[in-house]
């Protein structure tokens, strides 16, 4: 008599099997080659796609035809070598290598089951060190975008979340922008990122480009690095502190209220008073 135990086990490989798609590479030229698309996913939320090829002699490769960094590129990193490096790190204790941008792995018939669930856990494990850890940045980047207009809502400055700018080339998003209004303007954006030097270079280059149009004469420019998942060396804090008014580390944004003071942006209080004095 079957048990319960056995039961829900069959169904689920009955259940699993069905949501297993497959596609042969091209049947009508070469029938050596199949891809299976399991139903487990990437942190971005795509299936993870495994193509197994027949060498022949009882051999086979099993290959992700490039589909694991590539999904670590769509979702905005540089694979660099020494990413590389590290994604290899992961992948060779499993017998797994990288041949170029394709993630491999060699078996023989008899253990192509076994080496196939191998081949899926790591592939899946790589492009999820990268994917997750974006995720986590970009949370961690909109906790401080809300800090923030904590911030400027306790100086009673209006914003606008999420705006573009109009460079003198090209728009640029913005995370709060405070519209210049007798005093100057705030362009304000949280950085965060695993590429934090290419990050700071793309900032540079996008400060000169906002400054160069002239309807932006009168908007000052303050960016928020990210400093609780990454790390930000001295030269890429250098590209932004050339570049921007107010520059701040994410753990020091109560410090923003008297930088705008000093910036203009927030009216002194003993300013307030001499208006008010100049007034009555």
């Amino acid at each position: 008599m079957t048990s319960a135990i056995d039961s829900a086990l069959n169904d689920y490989l009955s259940a699993y099997k069905d949501l297993i798609e497959t596609d042969r590479d091209d049947p009508e030229r070469d029938d050596r080659s199949i891809t299976l698309s399991f139903p487990f996913h990437l942190a971005a939320g795509h299936r993870v796609e495994v193509t197994i090829t027949d060498c022949g002699s009882g051999r086979c490769l099993i290959s992700d035809s490039a589909r694991t960094l590539g999904e670590i590129e769509a979702a905005g990193y540089s694979v660099t070598h020494q990413m590389k490096e590290r994604l290899e790190a992961l992948a060779r204790p499993y017998g797994i290598r990288f041949v170029d941008t394709h993630l491999v792995l060699e078996s023989t018939h008899q253990d192509l089951g076994l080496s196939i669930q191998t081949f899926l856990e790591t592939s899946k494990t790589i492009g999820d060190v990268y994917l997750v850890h974006r995720r986590r940045t970009e949370d961690s980047a909109q906790e401080l975008v809300s800090q923030l207009k904590t911030i400027l809502n306790s100086a009673k400055l209006l914003y606008r979340p999420k705006q573009k700018i109009q460079g003198k080339h090209e728009a640029h998003m913005i995370d709060l922008l405070v519209p210049p209004n007798g005093l100057p303007g705030l362009a304000l954006s949280v950085l965060g990122g695993q590429n934090t030097h290419a990050l700071a270079q793309v900032w540079y280059c996008k400060c000169d480009d906002i400054r160069l149009a002239a309807a932006n004469k009168n908007i000052k420019l303050a960016l928020i690095y990210d400093v609780r998942h990454d790390a930000w060396s001295e030269a890429s804090k250098g590209y932004l502190e050339e570049k921007a008014n107010l520059v701040l580390p994410g753990n020091s944004i109560e410090e923003l209220p008297e930088r705008l003071v000093a910036e203009g942006v927030i009216r002194s209080t003993a300013k307030q008073r001499r208006t008010k004095r100049s007034r009555s």
